[in-house]
């Protein structure tokens, strides 16, 4: 049995799914109105920060000759910031920041007046995560330093991360001066209403910010220095993420004290040392996600003292509303909610303005996007709250031709759980034969700290309205199901995620949704390490495509960027006591015991995964026989940004599937 490439049912080519492709995200609301980051022109590769007023299209502010994105971490974050008439932001090219006025000015051309660095253009330095200190006229970042080096070469070990300060009052370029430097890595700076109060995460190797980080609140002085810094971190150590004041003493995190990402509250009117955290609305749910980029938040405060969050329960996202008055109840565990939104696949960048709250997010039906939805005040008397869609392109798909994602939980290893959704084919057209079950395309997720969502992602149309069936894998180690579900994978990568992929294939086929002969497997960074994971230990995949995946774990440790530098600790154990588990779990070292054809798509300017690890997979398996197609991607690192490169990795992919399935 094989596919057809000449279907005569219309369906979703690589040019549709990627020309749809959208970054919205990072908004910030202002006087002017709501600004937020986006491609330019459908291409990811190039990014500005735009402005929403009104009724009128969104309208773009930075000049296209500059692309607005950092590389701190590799994975990047909030690049911007909008002070007064001013917009700051980084330049992906020389990872300077640029300021730039925003009156008077034609939206959307090349802007007559210019921009000016207040940074040193490829210095070295990358900067992310932005407040503004109006106090004192400064921003405060996140700085991550490579020593003026800007190459695979760089050691991991040489980097350095810190809080700083720019002034922004005159115009002078400034490097920023260090106001902590303490930890291996810093994030979320927050302030006081007051500005007596600078409140920040840090953490150290081997932990990753879902692991272990701390809470520190540093008291300023008139100038803007530390006079005093406490360091919090809880009932026992834990993740503690997005800290936001809400007034001059009044803290609040995201943390999993609980085994669940839940808001807590600190009381900073009385002594740092002794104040303890309160669980504003205790639940069984995650009110955020793993922090791969720097600046998203979860929550925010209405201006009668409510509280807006977003929450995940079983992969579905939900928004809450948290009243003054059961916010600041007594008794932990007396919290009341409201939920205003449910059925969305995510949610993040939360922001109230007045009585609306605003933020983004994607559902199974519609494209990611900016929405926003009037916050409850009193009785609704059974009103439906219904959210208003302000920013995003609209899907040209019909509801009828959308293949719908189904929660999937089934039983896996050591009598435990795990979760995906199933998506079925939409295009019956493309069956070679009457009554004959689709084939399966599986998909891991990538981190693999992360999860795979149910939003409208024409990527996995691509493949339901060609006659795939696609099963996307929350395996064990997943986010959205608890501290405890997360930590499963530790000391056990390439283990739990394999057996939980197989089962979930088994679970499909038992159903009889799918052919048991006409399975692929694919996944990019973690979630390609697991593709050919897979290979090397089942025999249940007919072909595997990776995207920059991670084939000898030992090199990656060795080779891979500051932020990942010590996260196979966990995931794998430390080294060198755990190196025959390296050696073990290493696809490269079980070579023999992959036969089905194997797909390398790999950017040649990856600094995560190193082409390396593709180019080792690749000879060996080339040497043994075994069919594998190795394509590169001169331009890109590690995830494809470019919409060619997006279109000829998903044709190329097709085809593959086409040949071997």
């Amino acid at each position: 049995m094989s596919l057809s490439n000449q279907p005569s049912h219309k369906v979703i080519t690589a040019e549709e799914a990627t020309n749809h492709s959208e970054e919205i995200g990072h908004i910030q609301l202002t006087g002017k109105g709501l600004f937020f980051t986006n491609c330019i022109d459908g291409d990811l590769s190039r990014m500005a920060v735009w402005l929403k007023t009104g009724r009128e299209k969104p309208r773009r502010v930075t000049s296209s000759r500059f692309n607005v994105r950092t590389k701190v971490h590799e994975y990047g974050g909030k690049p911007y910031i909008v002070v007064k008439n001013h917009v700051y932001f980084v330049n992906y090219a020389d990872q300077a920041v640029y300021c730039q006025p925003i009156e008077n000015v034609e939206f959307g051309a090349d802007q007559k007046s210019e921009a000016r660095s207040i940074t040193t253009p490829n210095s070295g330095f990358r900067y992310a995560d932005f407040i503004y200190d109006s106090k004192r006229e400064r921003l405060i970042c996140v700085r991550e330093d490579h020593g003026g080096q800007d190459s695979l070469e760089f050691a991991a070990s040489k980097v350095s991360n810190c809080l700083v300060s720019l002034p922004i009052g005159e115009a002078i370029v400034t490097d920023g001066e260090v106001l902590f430097s303490d930890s291996d890595f810093v994030s979320s700076p927050t302030l006081s209403a007051d500005a007596s109060t600078l409140a920040f995460i840090w953490w150290d190797h081997p932990n990753m910010p879902w692991d272990i980080t701390t809470l520190a609140v540093a008291s300023l002085t008139d100038e803007g220095y530390f006079s005093e810094v406490t360091h919090v971190q809880g009932p026992c150590p834990a993740s503690i993420l997005q800290p936001r004041f809400n007034g001059d003493r009044q803290l609040y995190v995201i943390s999993d004290w609980s085994g669940w990402w839940n808001i807590y509250r600190y009381d900073l009117s009385r002594s740092t040392d002794s104040a303890e955290p309160v669980n504003v609305c205790p639940l069984r749910a995650e009110a955020c996600s793993a922090q791969w980029q720097l600046g998203k938040y979860n929550y925010d405060f209405g201006l009668d003292g409510s509280i807006a969050v977003s929450i995940c329960s079983e992969g579905r996202w939900s928004l809450l509303h948290i009243s003054a008055e059961a916010e600041q109840a007594t008794h932990q565990g007396d919290r009341s909610y409201e939920t205003i939104l449910d059925g969305f696949g995510h949610i993040e960048c939360l922001s109230v303005s007045g009585e609306t709250l605003f933020f983004c997010g994607a559902t199974s039906t519609e494209l990611p996007g900016v929405y926003s939805v009037t916050l409850p005040s009193g009785s609704r008397d059974g009103r439906e709250i219904i959210p208003e869609r302000l920013i995003g392109t609209a899907t040209k798909l019909t509801h009828a031709s959308i293949s719908r994602p189904s929660n999937m939980e089934f039983e896996t290893g050591e009598n435990e759980k795990a979760y995906a959704f199933f998506y079925p084919p939409t295009n019956s057209h493309m069956q070679t034969e009457d009554g004959d079950k689709p084939p399966l395309i599986v998909g891991v997720h990538g981190g693999p700290t992360s999860a795979a969502r149910a939003v409208l992602n024409l990527k996995v149309q691509f493949w339901t309205s060609r006659g795939f069936a696609y099963l996307d894998v929350n395996h064990r180690g997943s986010t959205g199901w608890g501290r405890q579900y997360r930590h499963r994978l530790y000391q056990n990568w390439g283990v739990v995620d394999i057996e939980d992929i197989e089962n979930g294939v088994r679970h499909v086929i038992d159903k009889g949704f799918v052919a048991p002969d006409r399975i692929a497997i694919r996944g990019g960074s973690a979630g390609g390490y697991s593709v050919m994971a897979c290979l090397a230990n089942s025999e249940l995949f007919s072909a595997g495509a990776s995207y920059y995946g991670i084939s000898d774990l030992e090199i990656l440790a060795q080779e891979t960027h500051k932020f990942e530098a010590h996260y196979l600790d966990s995931l794998i154990g430390p080294l060198p006591e755990a190196k025959n588990r390296y050696i073990e779990r290493s696809p490269i070292n079980k070579i023999e015991n992959i036969s089905a054809p194997l797909l390398l798509l790999q950017g040649l300017e990856d600094k995560v995964v190193p082409p390396s690890q593709a180019e080792l997979i690749c000879n060996k398996l080339q040497r043994q026989g075994t069919e594998v197609t190795y394509l590169t991607f001169s331009d890109e690192g590690h995830g494809f940004r470019q919409s060619k490169n997006q279109i000829r990795a998903l044709n190329a992919e097709l085809d593959f599937y086409l040949k071997y399935l």
